[in-house]
């Protein structure tokens, strides 16, 4: 259950730079500028426009012969003249929203009509695509794939590798990724005067072994699901939470497949004769705050919880942001109200 690497992978897979990308170029501008009154919340839409989806960005405008956005014609494309226009009446986003596209994102947008437009989806609802491994010089040091899609684009931004990290840089870098902790002196001086060509292995797979992983692992874990020693609220009271922390440590050493950390965790004392640590797993659900303030309405709390791990699930799962949709369709993803509590 690592991913770092291919976190990294995905970052550095860039398109060529002249090439401009929806997902990663366009989107961003559209979703931050224009969306809250020309996306998926239709209460809150206005001039029946939408520009969070092709067939709305792309329909004809009012003006004759124009589109709001016309592939490889700018003349013709409303939204790009909207965005350049001197009149105030026309100018869009409207000098009272306090909205104002810099002159860098209106150029990007101007260069992709001329590209053509294209239109795509957000970079989480694409299909991965493997590439190709680029072809590294031969006067530069490669280990795996991902070095060279990184010389690849030291190369296209004029920078240079690297010197190669020294042993003693190399030993305080192991020990603080894999384990949180940094290397006492024994095992500083046990890696550096190793010269065996194994060395570097085999030290990853003992702290890969060591309880240590674990618990430097989980980190990131333990803040997605909100977990906490205290209920929160204004009294705060201590809680029992720590046997949940403790299993989910563990499952990152003994390597528990994503698919039972995550079916444990949503479901695990649902299973047929669940043993303890699945049922443990479910203390997932009970990460959120609790009130235990006199006087409180416990329907009302529930349903709060109810909807704090609903939340959660669906920004850790879904890696999207639930929250908004709790009162009114999302302004910038694609999830309605109904979304939310069908959820």
């Amino acid at each position: 259950m690592t991913t770092p690497a291919f976190i990294l992978a995905w970052l550095i897979l860039g398109a060529d730079p002249a090439q401009i990308n929806f997902s990663r170029d366009i989107l961003p501008i559209l979703s931050d500028n224009c969306y809250s009154c020309h996306g998926p919340d239709e209460k809150a839409r206005k001039a029946k426009l939408r520009l969070d989806t092709q067939e709305g960005a792309f329909a004809k405008s009012k003006s004759p012969g124009s589109h709001i956005i016309k592939a490889k014609d700018i003349a013709k494309s409303e939204l790009y003249q909207r965005l350049i226009t001197s009149d105030e009446k026309e100018l869009m986003p409207p000098p009272s929203s306090a909205r104002k596209l810099g002159k860098n994102q209106i150029e990007l947008l101007k260069a992709w009509i001329d590209q053509g437009a294209n239109w795509g989806k957000h970079w989480a609802f694409e299909t991965p695509i493997k590439p190709t491994v680029p072809i590294s010089p031969i006067d530069t040091r490669t280990s795996n794939p991902i070095d060279s899609f990184i010389l690849d684009k030291l190369k296209s931004e004029g920078l240079k590798q690297a010197p190669r990290a020294t042993r003693e840089t190399l030993v305080r870098r192991l020990y603080l990724d894999l384990t949180g902790l940094p290397p006492n002196l024994v095992q500083a001086e046990s890696f550096i005067n190793d010269t065996s060509p194994n060395a570097y292995a085999k030290l990853v797979d003992a702290l890969l072994s060591s309880p240590h992983y674990g618990e430097r692992m989980v980190w990131d874990w333990l803040d997605a699901s909100r977990y906490a020693d205290s209920n929160g609220y204004q009294g705060d009271n201590e809680r029992t939470m720590w046997p949940w922390r403790d299993w989910a440590a563990s499952a990152f050493n003994d390597n528990l497949s994503f698919k039972e950390f995550t079916t444990w965790q949503l479901a695990g004392d649902l299973l047929p004769n669940p043993t303890i640590e699945q049922r443990l797993a479910t203390g997932f659900n009970r990460n959120h705050m609790i009130n235990g303030e006199g006087g409180r309405i416990a329907a009302e709390n529930r349903i709060d919880y109810v909807m704090d791990m609903s939340e959660t699930m669906g920004t850790i799962w879904l890696g999207l942001t639930f929250n908004c949709c709790r009162c009114h369709d999302h302004k910038y993803d694609a999830l309605s109200q109904k979304d939310y509590y069908q959820l």
